[in-house]
């Protein structure tokens, strides 16, 4: 478990840690080392939208194309910061292992948007 192992390193509450995830420009094939910091996931897909690599952000998906795949990730664990202003410039994406979502949610990911997070809620 990704986050407990986390907790135990650097001696932090696992309650009180939350999944960071950053959205690199890389491709798997172009990761040559492991993260200096948490662990690269690839394999992450969005639905009805797409991942633009040149602006590093989430856009609207090419048409007739449902699904995008999105670069490789860099996911840790990060402390949970106790602020009342939501960032209006990232999209808490929920992240399933399977397309089939229900129970096969695991947890949100951070993807950067210049939309307001209410668009890619109805998008997919």
């Amino acid at each position: 478990h990704f986050s407990g192992t986390s907790s135990r390193t650097n001696d932090l509450e696992l309650d009180k840690l939350y999944i960071q995830t950053e959205v690199t420009k890389k491709m798997h094939n172009e990761i040559t080392e492991e993260a200096r910091d948490g662990a690269y996931v690839f394999g992450f897909h969005v639905e009805g939208a797409r991942w633009d690599v040149n602006l590093g952000q989430i856009e609207e998906s090419a048409p007739k194309v449902q699904f995008s795949v999105v670069p490789v990730i860099n996911v840790k664990a990060a402390l949970i910061q106790q602020t009342l202003k939501e960032d209006k410039g990232v999209y808490k994406c929920p992240t399933y292992m399977t397309i089939a979502r229900g129970k096969t949610y695991v947890f949100e990911a951070q993807m950067k948007t210049k939309q307001p997070p209410q668009r890619w809620i109805l998008a997919g």
